[in-house]
């Protein structure tokens, strides 16, 4: 068993931590990959004619580099879990980059038992000022600077956790599939002691149970020939010292390499007379 941390500390974790400023988002952008990450990674595999002969290791490549060599990337990060009192939390973080014309969106957004939590908010950035939509839809509220804080390949590359464990020696190979139109290899790991357990347990498990004993974990990762995470999913069950069950399901995918566009958001030009009104 392991002391449990709250949902909101692993999503500041990796949320703020990775950039929460960094990129914008907007219903502007091209995301037309066809990408289902509710599908396990939208493989389109036939199972029986997957190659799992022979043994391979898993091999990541340098992600920044490749990302840059690339130009252009989108990538998604959600969450989704039911703590001990029952409540359901979803949150995701959207994020669409063209490095070549320094062009950035992000849209987060995050509800409980299905309704907004206020959690929302668009940032787009291009030709050095970076604009920010935040609140309701219906009242938004506008801010803007005029240079970009984080960087939004780091910010990318931080929500990929198959490199931050070490577990790559837990990993088995279980076959070669096609996924956002990619050649992949899929590796999977259920060991309930390896680091990314520990990770892919941080729960709201209350203020009354620090620990939660997980029951089930299973984690699968999506490489393809550059070594790049194309796909990755986190999901677990567990039960509290209160014999409460908590579950949660993370993923991560990494799509449009190369091919992501970045057009202006609809709600730009709101933003533009904001900033104007402040000056």
């Amino acid at each position: 068993m392991f002391s449990t941390r709250t949902v909101a500390v692993i999503l500041a974790v990796l949320v703020l931590s990775a950039g929460c400023l960094g990129g914008g988002g907007s219903d502007a952008v091209d995301d037309s990959s066809g990408a289902d990450p509710s599908d396990d990674g939208d493989a389109e595999a036939d199972a029986d004619a997957a190659d799992t002969s022979g043994t391979e290791e898993l091999e990541l490549t340098d992600a920044e580099q490749a990302l840059r060599d690339a130009g252009s990337f989108t990538t998604t990060w959600t969450y989704r879990g039911v703590d001990e009192r029952g409540v359901e939390t979803e949150v995701s973080r959207e994020l669409y980059v063209n490095l070549d014309e320094e062009r950035s969106l992000t849209v987060l957004s995050s509800t409980r038992d299905g309704q907004a939590d206020g959690g929302s908010m668009q940032q787009f950035t291009a030709d050095g000022v970076t604009y920010v939509r935040s609140g309701p839809a219906d009242s938004p509220t506008y801010f803007s600077y005029e240079q970009q804080t984080t960087d939004p390949l780091a910010t990318a590359i931080g929500l990929s956790q198959a490199r931050a464990y070490s577990a790559n020696d837990d990993l088995s190979f279980e076959g070669r599939e096609t996924y956002d139109g990619v050649s992949v290899e899929r590796y999977e790991l259920s060991e309930a002691s390896s680091q990314l357990v520990q990770a892919g347990s941080a729960v709201d498990a209350g203020a009354g149970s620090g620990n939660v004993r997980v029951t089930d974990f299973h984690y699968t990762v999506l490489v393809d020939a550059d070594g790049l995470p194309r796909y990755e999913s986190w999901s677990f069950e567990g039960e509290t010292d209160d014999g409460e069950t908590i579950t949660g399901e993370w993923e991560y995918t990494l799509t449009k390499v190369g091919s992501t566009t970045v057009d202006d958001p609809e709600w730009l030009a709101a933003a533009q007379a904001a900033a104007e009104g402040q000056a």
